[in-house]
């Protein structure tokens, strides 16, 4: 591929889309966004470096002349669906089917339509959640091998998403990558979901401030959005053929080890933290390939993490 791709970004106003985009425009690259209109505006201040293309990725007309019109050499798929504040696994289990149409249907739609022109290379975002319990795994962290067993409505999507990318895969021969992010965070995540208290922690983190938060204790695997964006711009600038699936992640943490690096990174910032049961504990993750492979750095550590996002708010 040459230096300056030209890349089409479906969701591309959404949360991770959004950073996505700036990615690959710092690169140099030729970005085209496709997506719905949403009353958040996440890519304001990309508008002008960038061409942007209305329509659903649940109607195959659209998702067709965005690609014949863009004429992408790859396609990056951010979308998904995500009603409400509440966040993707509430909204799956509140509207299973709709999710299933989205982030299995509408990727179906997508990559139909790329391999229709011509297009041979795909990034999907993915998620850990296609993994169940990690009382379902021998070890506490598992690599890109380990079986999926999706036990969330949300899951049940992503990891049907990951079988329609496999049957392009295998049928077309597209180079098709998923990149399995865990629990993502940053600057711009406008809904809740298993990061609510996080979320509330960044809101107020002021000096002086005394804030309650209440939440599990258990170590979770974390992934900062920047990374994400770093990860996909790798994969779609990568010389050789893709590997079907990449675990991508920044670092584990829990609550009390975030909520010791906010205090320490803001003057005067208190939290008062009680432990709450968590309703699932997924197995950690190994995410060595994507960076022996695609040469992936993540942020250094926790605090380095939560301070860029403090500084970004």
């Amino acid at each position: 591929m040459s230096s300056s791709i030209n890349l089409l970004v479906v969701g591309a106003n959404g949360f991770v889309g959004s950073h996505i985009c700036r990615e690959l425009i710092r690169a140099g690259h030729r970005v085209t966004g496709f997506s719905q209109k949403m009353a958040v505006d996440l890519l304001g201040d990309s508008a002008a470096r960038m061409r942007f293309i209305e329509g659903s990725v649940e109607n195959s007309a659209e998702v067709n002349v965005a690609i014949a019109t863009s004429k992408p050499d790859v396609v990056i798929w951010s979308a998904g669906h995500n009603a409400n504040a509440a966040g993707l696994a509430a909204t799956g289990e509140k509207e299973g089917a709709r999710s299933i149409a989205v982030n299995a249907g509408g990727l179906f739609n997508v990559l139909q339509a790329a391999n229709a022109n011509g297009v041979k290379r795909a990034v999907v975002t993915g998620s850990t959640v296609v993994f169940g319990p990690a009382s379902m795994y021998a070890e506490a962290s598992i690599d890109e091998s380990a079986p999926m067993h999706p036990t969330t409505a949300y899951g049940l999507s992503k990891a049907m998403g990951e079988q329609v990318a496999q049957y392009f895969r295998d049928r077309y021969a597209m180079d098709i990558a998923t990149l399995r992010l865990s629990v993502v965070f940053g600057p711009g995540r406008w809904y809740g979901g298993v990061v609510s208290q996080l979320n509330k922690l960044f809101d107020e983190a002021k000096p002086g401030a005394r804030v309650e938060c209440k939440a599990p204790a258990e170590v979770f695997d974390l992934v900062y959005v920047k990374d994400v964006a770093q990860a996909v711009r790798l994969a779609a600038e990568h010389r050789s053929a893709l590997r079907p699936a990449y675990h991508v992640n920044s670092f584990a943490a829990s609550y009390p080890i975030i909520i010791e690096a906010l205090q320490n990174l803001v003057p005067g910032f208190s939290v008062n933290y009680q432990v709450t049961p968590a309703a699932l504990v997924f197995p950690l993750i190994r995410f060595e390939l994507i960076q022996s492979e695609l040469g992936f750095r993540p942020i250094a550590d926790v605090a380095a993490a939560l301070e860029d996002n403090l500084g970004d708010r």
